[in-house]
């Protein structure tokens, strides 16, 4: 399912036909440096990608796949270079990460 979103001036994202879907926020220089969405509805952040040093690529992103309020999936980027580096997983849903990852060359 294909759909248009629009990043409104008040901070949120909007589906085509203007339901709510997230926020988002913007660096002094106006780039995009976070954004936060409740892909199902359900009042729980879904996805969360970020530019945490302000470089212009994302080093976060936190991905809520079961959706019961908690980040499943982690990927950062803890060398700045642009790619992702390290993860975590959990499996099973229980709240710690069972799989870890990482490479200094990115994935």
């Amino acid at each position: 399912m294909s759909t248009d979103r629009h990043f409104a001036s008040d901070g949120n994202i909007y589906e085509a036909d203007g339901t709510q879907v997230g926020t988002y926020q913007l660096d002094e220089h106006g780039h995009l440096e976070s954004t936060a969405t409740d892909e199902d509805g359900n009042g729980y952040i879904d996805t969360i990608v970020a530019d945490t040093d302000h470089n212009g690529s994302f080093e976060t992103g936190v991905v809520d796949t079961n959706a019961d309020g908690y980040g499943e999936t982690i990927l950062v980027d803890t060398d700045n270079d642009g790619d992702f580096d390290s993860s975590a997983v959990d499996t099973n849903a229980d709240g710690n990460y069972e799989t870890f990852a990482s490479d200094p060359n990115g994935f």
